[in-house]
């Protein structure tokens, strides 16, 4: 009877592992990269709609600078699966944004480097629903990585993250 106990408990953790463990998380990230590398090739002001481009539905999405402290973080998410190895080091790093999906209460953490694309910084520490996480991607006019930036018919709409 104990064996059939750890397997049923076994059983039930492994998908919690899986859906959010590296595959998921490098399938985020590289939809996010290549949405982004689209979006420049469409033109000037492209629209990207990140929920149509991860490779799940989310609850909200937090958006994290670079040099944000863990706790800032997890402060804002207020989320009991929260552990400090999703901040991905962004604490210590300045070549990265961290995107903090929330789907059904799990955390998918997605570095963006810089190198693909900045944010602008009223996007940064801000909370958003599928519905406005929608931004603009701009080229930069030295030819460097675009920049994620509000709708040019309206501001940022997502409310800063609670404190």
């Amino acid at each position: 009877m104990r064996i059939r106990w750890k397997a049923a408990v076994f059983g039930l953790a492994l998908p919690l592992a899986v859906a959010c463990g590296p595959e998921r998380l490098e399938k985020t990230e590289a939809d996010v990269a290549a949405a982004i590398t689209a979006a420049v090739a469409r033109g000037d002001t492209a629209t990207l709609r990140l929920f149509t481009e991860v490779p799940f539905a989310f609850d909200r999405l937090y958006i994290a600078g670079p040099r944000t402290a863990a706790d800032v973080i997890a402060a804002a998410m207020r989320n009991e699966t929260w552990i400090p190895e999703f901040s991905r080091g962004i604490e210590n790093a300045d070549h990265f944004h961290l995107l903090l999906f929330e789907t059904r209460g799990r955390l998918v953490p997605a570095a963006l480097p810089k190198r693909v694309a900045d944010i602008a910084p009223e996007l940064v520490g801000r909370m958003y629903v599928p519905e406005d996480a929608i931004f603009s991607v701009v080229r930069s006019a030295a030819g460097g990585a675009p920049t994620l930036a509000a709708l040019p018919a309206s501001p940022a709409s997502a409310a800063p993250a609670p404190e």
